[in-house]
């Protein structure tokens, strides 16, 4: 089983380093009320998971028949709005509940225009639901919604908090001293707070017995081999990128991969503030453009 899922908090008390949402939302359980609220942050932060954890304390044992995830990015269309969604906001809610709660994930990912539609149902039906909307960029979140709900932001979390979750975790599997602290240290510091991919990297390494090191350059070897490319203008690097999408990585995944590696690369900073002008644009643009076609863009600024 995936750490990621395996050790998701499901109380609130257990979301770590978010204390002034977690302060308000205990608040809120105690009054069995809630405003509509937006979570906005960096990837990893435990949006999605702080949603849920404040679903399971409101709505209780019928957080079943009550509660429903909605990833925005994906359902982004008008259509979405005006039949899934209001559809569910015009029942009831089903058992001893206040309301019922509707997570849109990824909100960023929404259009305009599906996005005015939801303001106005977030109005008309304010006693039968409410909304809680994640996103990374909170400046594609139309203003009429950001006023309509309790902003907060999600703070990267500090290395020394994120130890204490791997240390955790560590305990938990039997694995507590595995690795020095200094070399947890480094291996937190490579991945910037993203606490989920921290997770994530860490069972990597320890189902295929890697040096945390090791694991770490690892996972950047493919976008190294991908920056070559584009230095030596090789073509292939196309079929290369597609195949990372095929494999289920985003657009963002990419992105990210490549700044990192560019970052690090010893080139002159003519070509280097090129190569991240065009990586940076790459994941701006990733909200509105198909993946593949994005893509076939970028390669053709980059070479």
């Amino acid at each position: 089983m995936l750490w990621t899922e395996k050790y998701r908090p499901e109380l609130l008390h257990q979301i770590k380093g978010q204390e002034h949402f977690v302060m308000d939302a205990e608040n809120w359980v105690e009054l069995q009320n809630m405003p509509n609220v937006l979570f906005y942050g960096v990837s990893g932060t435990g949006k999605t998971a702080a949603g849920l954890a404040l679903t399971r304390s409101i709505l209780g044992e019928d957080a079943l028949d009550n509660f429903f995830e909605i990833n925005a990015s994906d359902d982004r269309k008008l259509e979405t709005v005006r039949t899934k969604i209001k559809d569910i906001a015009q029942s009831g809610g089903l058992g001893q509940v206040p309301f019922r709660i509707i997570l849109l994930d990824e909100m960023d990912g929404m259009t305009t225009d599906a996005q005015n539609a939801l303001k106005r149902i977030m109005e008309r039906y304010s006693n039968n639901v409410r909304f809680i909307i994640t996103c990374n960029d909170r400046s594609k979140i139309i203003f009429a919604l950001q006023s309509r709900c309790a902003n907060y932001h999600f703070k990267p979390l500090s290395y020394q908090t994120i130890l204490g979750v791997l240390n955790e975790i560590l305990t938990q599997e039997n694995l507590a001293g595995k690795f020095p602290e200094a070399e947890m240290l480094a291996f937190i510091k490579a991945y910037e707070g993203d606490l989920r991919r921290t997770i994530t990297e860490l069972q990597a390494a320890i189902a295929s017995n890697k040096p945390l090191a090791i694991q770490v350059q690892s996972g950047l070897q493919e976008y190294e081999n991908i920056l070559d490319k584009i230095i030596n203008k090789n073509t292939d690097i196309l079929t290369q990128l597609h195949n990372l999408l095929f494999d289920g990585k985003t657009i963002k995944d990419i992105c990210l991969g490549l700044h990192d590696v560019v970052i690090n690369a010893q080139l002159d900073n003519s070509t280097k503030y090129k190569l991240l002008r065009v990586i940076g644009e790459s994941e701006w643009r990733s909200s509105t453009m198909t993946p593949r076609v994005l893509l076939s863009w970028m390669v053709g600024q980059l070479i």
